[in-house]
């Protein structure tokens, strides 16, 4: 039973993972006319945005959705370590890590520190999250209740093992 729980987590977690890569993260907007739409920040690259048409990419963001994907890989790789339950808490911990890396790059290093570089982002420009990319919290969710099943897991086992 625990064993189907910690797989569906994981393969939600790795889910998750695949559809923030496809998932807008965000329109850089023109506060002075009227929140116009000049640029959609996604995963992949920064795109222009025309007439509410988006057009070609400005700007690669590709390692976001490197990170992302990684951290799929990671999740999917996990689910077939069943037979080896602290290789599998490991895992899992370095697939924490890895999300965190992915949600800090996407969330804090481009917006602040590239695009205000390059000047995507002035005063008059501002970057607007979409609301969608709260999904980004689902895999870390996910991988840690997987991780609490699989401790419990490891406690029964163990509990097995003494009374034999």
């Amino acid at each position: 039973m625990i064993q189907r729980i910690q797989t569906v987590l994981l393969a939600v977690a790795a889910i998750a993972c695949i559809a923030v890569v496809f998932i807008p993260i965000g329109t850089i907007v023109d506060t002075l006319h009227n929140n116009v739409a000049l640029y959609e920040y996604g995963a992949f690259s920064l795109k222009e945005c025309q007439d509410g048409i988006v057009g070609n990419g400005v700007l690669s963001t590709v390692y976001v959705a490197l990170i992302w994907i990684a951290s799929a890989i990671l999740s999917v790789v996990t689910i077939f370590m069943y037979k080896n339950r602290q290789r599998q808490i490991r895992l899992n911990n370095v697939n924490m890590v890895v999300m965190l890396a992915a949600i800090v790059v996407m969330l804090y290093v481009y917006p602040n520190l590239v695009f205000e570089a390059r000047e995507y982002v002035t005063p008059n420009f501002i970057l607007n999250f979409n609301y969608w990319i709260a999904i980004s919290l689902i895999p870390a969710i996910s991988i840690f209740f997987a991780n609490s099943a699989i401790k419990r897991d490891e406690k029964k086992v163990r509990a097995a093992d003494r009374l034999r």
